[in-house]
């Protein structure tokens, strides 16, 4: 009975051990922002084989570049046009800022899909969007 009740506890120990478990999320995929407040749809999208990525702004490509993980859930982004930092939630999103989107406030960006999502770049008035990160 003793080695029952032992088996048991440890299976269940076990068990609870590894529901909770802490995973870290993975950049990787793509991640999108809502449209509301802010007028426009943001999308990143994360390439894990060659750490690359592309920005879009209503579907226009606005940035692309390379990303690194620095520690933690914190990842450098950099462009020619841009670097800065983004720190994955738990919940596998992150917050950017577009000074000139959003006044200046923070803009979260949720995971839609873990494949990477691109456009075709064939809009006449892609440089009107360029212009928000520059």
């Amino acid at each position: 009975m003793k080695k029952i009740c032992i088996i048991l506890s440890l299976t269940i120990g076990l068990l609870l051990g590894g529901c909770t478990s802490n995973v870290e999320p993975l950049l990787k995929g793509s991640y999108q922002s809502n449209i509301e407040g802010i007028g426009y749809v943001i999308l990143m999208t994360f390439q894990p084989d060659d750490n690359s990525f592309v920005e879009y702004i209503d579907n226009r490509e606005v940035d692309s570049g390379t990303y690194q993980k620095a520690e933690n859930n914190v990842y450098k982004i950099k462009s020619d046009t841009q670097n800065f930092e983004i720190t994955l939630s738990a919940e596998d999103s992150f917050e950017i800022i577009i000074d000139k989107m959003n006044n200046g406030e923070p803009i979260k960006l949720y995971k839609v899909d873990d494949t990477p999502i691109y456009f075709p770049t064939n809009f006449n008035d892609v440089d009107k969007y360029k212009e928000f990160i520059k």
